[in-house]
């Protein structure tokens, strides 16, 4: 699942939910809460943040988009 691959790929960043959801432009408040929704897969990943999460990760960006 989609969500399942954003945290394998996360981890193997060693990147806590809060600090890739930093990464991605999201405010210290919602950082985490918003990783955690796109890792139980309860909310999409906003278009306008695929790239930055992809860079984030440093994956394709490809590899997140359907």
């Amino acid at each position: 699942m989609f969500g399942e691959y954003i945290r394998q790929k996360r981890k193997e960043k060693r990147l806590t939910q809060k600090q890739l959801g930093l990464l991605c432009g999201y405010e210290e408040k919602s950082a985490e809460r918003i990783v955690q929704l796109w890792e139980h897969n309860k909310q999409p990943v906003p278009i306008e943040k695929i790239r930055p999460l992809a860079n984030a990760l440093e994956i394709p960006i490809e590899s997140l988009i359907p």
